[in-house]
């Protein structure tokens, strides 16, 4: 499901660990496109306590996406930022020698990279003109050194001899990028030669993630219960994941665009949603969130966790530390369940007609029970939407919770939205009518009026579009609840239909 929602370049990261970390990664390849990464995160740094086996210290990130889903990169850490210890305008940086080393690093791995550099007497240096010979597979140098130059090849001593080994880069890239070369004198002549070539390595901030992610900072028992812990106290679930690793699975993942949307199916204690919010506040980003969570800890840790840190990102025995909040709407849609509906049914009664008929015919009677009655008796419930909308602004159902009946608010507004696909452009009060503007899934233009009946009959609904009649000119369909005659004012040239939002909810809820 999660794969038919998936952006063009969007990514799913799932973690688990090694129990089943071999079936996740086949159903993975099944089912999406392509693996980006697996991780092996260092969860644990004590590791786990494990009989007759070894102590687990780490779990898996897995990555998999759309074709052309791309990893995003993470922030340095300071180790990183110390291999680059120089900065200008153009970010950090690091002296390199241009002679190169390790594999491929001979003259005859790369033979034109083996060319002369004349360096004059201030450290000035260029490259000589040169032609290539195809056949001798080396440059015919065209251009001697000047006086006060000196001539400097990829070449070591080694064991009394001199090696050919080749530089970094090719001619034309240090003859286009001088400036990031300097020259540095050898006081005892290393390598045989009284300078060395060196070059700018500029850290490179947006490269990709390696697949090792070993920083204490990962680990769940120090940032993920340990934020909980500050949050409510005393810690209210197990084994809450690290806000950093999941900061660092959302960036991975492309969330490090400023209006990426992350949709966590199994929120947990709801570290996805913090995460988001800690992003959002370091770099002012709007990335919106989507977090799922069937258990009933929502409304004691996801919930209120939230609420905590969109007002403040530090907290120390349940208190904030700071103040430093960002802005943010939550929009919580509590689905019915199974048990909500049949705790909502309303069963009436037969009428006496009915019931004396009944009672003089057995066959009829058992076939009434077993084919009508429920369906029947139980049509006008809430829950089947079996009633008119008197007030859509108080529905509510008749649910048990802990053992005890109440009623349960219901959003009929926000509902009908969704049963009729409306992308919603605007939601305003006129005049005691709640109009509902969009677009449907067809494309068509949409009106909702929504009344309460008890205040606005059919007389004053009519009056009420008269007056406000040029604001909907263009609607092509209106809905509207209860009973209406707002057909019968349709003038000349307007083509909208006014329909009842009832049947129309009814439709859509249950049929196929």
């Amino acid at each position: 499901l999660a794969n038919t929602m998936l952006a063009n370049d969007g990514m799913l990261c799932c973690a688990i660990d090694d129990e089943e970390a071999w079936r996740l990664r086949a159903l993975l390849l099944r089912i999406l496109d392509r693996e980006i990464g697996v991780t092996p995160v260092r969860s644990t740094p004590v590791g786990r306590t494990s009989r007759g086996k070894l102590s687990p210290t780490h779990e898996y990130a897995f990555f998999h996406g759309r074709e052309s889903a791309v990893p995003g990169s993470l922030p340095k850490t300071e180790r990183e930022k110390q291999r680059y210890p120089y900065s200008d305008a153009h970010g950090r940086y690091a002296w390199r020698n241009l002679l190169r080393t390790g594999v491929g690093d001979m003259r005859a791995d790369r033979p034109t990279l083996f060319y002369p550099i004349y360096v004059d007497d201030n450290d000035v240096l260029r490259i000589p003109k040169l032609e290539w010979d195809e056949t001798a597979q080396k440059y015919e140098v065209l251009e001697h050194p000047r006086e006060n130059e000196i001539i400097v090849l990829p070449v070591r001593e080694q064991d009394g001899e001199t090696v050919e080994k080749r530089w970094e880069h090719g001619r034309e890239r240090v003859s286009s990028r001088i400036g990031e070369y300097r020259v540095q004198r050898n006081g005892d002549a290393s390598g045989g030669q009284a300078a060395s070539i060196h070059f700018i390595q500029r850290m490179d901030e947006s490269s990709v993630p390696k697949t090792w992610w070993g920083d204490a900072k990962y680990a769940s028992s120090n940032h993920g219960a340990m934020v909980l812990k500050n949050l409510f106290v005393e810690n209210p679930f197990d084994f809450p994941k690290s806000v950093a690793l999941v900061e660092d699975c959302i960036r991975t993942a492309g969330g490090g665009q400023h209006e990426a949307v992350v949709l966590d199916f199994f929120a947990g204690s709801g570290t996805t949603g913090h995460a988001v919010a800690n992003l959002n506040r370091e770099d002012g980003g709007r990335r919106r969130y989507v977090l799922v969570e069937v258990g009933r800890h929502f409304e004691t840790v996801v919930l209120p966790r939230m609420k905590k840190v969109v007002h403040s990102p530090d907290w120390k025995v349940g208190k904030p530390v700071s103040r430093a909040g960002v802005s943010q709407v939550f929009k919580c849609v509590r689905l019915e369940s199974y048990e909500d509906s049949m705790d909502s049914l309303e069963v009436s009664s037969s009428s006496e007609e009915q019931a004396a008929l009944l009672a003089g015919n057995a066959d009829l009677a058992e076939d009434y029970r077993l084919r009508y009655a429920l369906g029947v008796e139980t049509s006008g419930s809430a829950c089947l939407v079996g009633r008119e909308f008197k007030n859509p602004f108080a529905y509510a159902l008749s649910v048990v919770r802990d053992g005890v009946r109440r009623e349960a608010c219901v959003d009929l507004l926000e509902t009908f939205n969704w049963l009729i696909g409306l992308r919603v452009e605007s939601r305003r009060r006129i005049d005691g009518v709640l109009v509902v503007a969009g677009t449907d899934a067809g494309g068509r233009k949409c009106l909702i009026l929504w009344r309460n009946l008890t205040e606005i009959d059919h007389a004053a609904l009519d009056a009420w579009f008269d007056n406000h009649r040029p604001r909907f000119s263009e609607a092509d369909v209106i809905y509207v609840n209860g009973d209406h005659t707002l057909n019968a004012m349709r003038r000349p040239g307007e083509t909208w239909a006014a329909e009842s939002t009832e049947p129309a909810f009814r439709k859509l809820m249950f049929e196929e």
